[in-house]
């Protein structure tokens, strides 16, 4: 009877250490696994610091809107909205930010102005180039982004969310800077879903990879 409870209490302990080491492997298992996400922490283009989804900076397209728009419609009264490309970086990285908007006008003749915003001290630094279109190229119908459920920031953050944050832990040497575009799928036409896009690319393996989400949704797009 002795022998079987001092057994007992053996396969116990047995059991117990096991259990413990199970724990142990798991937690080292999970502790693998987010070694790519720390890297995105870490991982900045060069590999020496900072490009993660909380710490990338990106201007608000909506609140530079209606300044630019106030700017092409003085160039000319038709111009429309038919997409915008914000350049984004580490918050702690060097360099000021800024964004493009691209005005097309029907005309006659169809010309197009590009409305550049940069963030400069002491303030904001308004640019343009206008330049004549292609023939025959579609203009599309007006973009609103104040009427997009989704700014910049929040479409950036889905994006890395979506396979964006994993390829910059895979790449140490992307191409910089990386823009974020809103735009039409079929761009030359101006046709198709309204999207956001960003465009992978490391600059030393050639490899590349762009992640669309619906404007409006935020679901991916093919």
């Amino acid at each position: 009877m002795q022998d079987d409870s001092t057994e007992s209490r053996r396969a116990a302990e047995v059991l117990k250490r096991e259990t413990r080491w199970a724990r142990f492997r798991l937690l080292f298992v999970i502790a693998l696994a987010l070694i790519p996400v720390a890297m995105v922490l870490i991982a900045g283009p060069d590999g020496e610091g900072g490009a993660a989804s909380m710490d990338l900076q990106v201007l608000s397209i909506k609140e530079h809107y209606p300044q630019a728009l106030a700017v092409a419609r003085e160039w000319r009264g038709d111009a429309i909205l038919n997409g915008a490309r914000l350049p984004f970086r580490p918050t702690e990285g060097p360099g000021d930010l800024g964004l493009s908007y691209y005005f097309p006008s029907p005309g006659p003749p169809a010309k197009w102005l590009t409305v550049r915003i940069k963030g400069q001290e002491p303030g904001l630094v308004v640019e343009t180039e206008d330049g004549v279109m292609f023939p025959g190229q579609p203009l599309g119908d007006p973009v609103d982004p104040l009427q997009l459920p989704l700014d910049s920031p929040e479409a950036l953050s889905i994006i890395l969310q979506s396979g964006g944050a994993e390829f910059l832990a895979r790449h140490n040497n992307p191409v910089s800077p990386i823009g974020l575009h809103l735009e039409y799928r079929k761009t030359w036409y101006s046709e198709g879903p309204l999207v956001w896009a960003v465009s992978f690319v490391d600059r030393v393996s050639r490899e590349s990879e762009t992640i669309r989400i619906d404007a409006h949704t935020g679901e991916p797009v093919e």
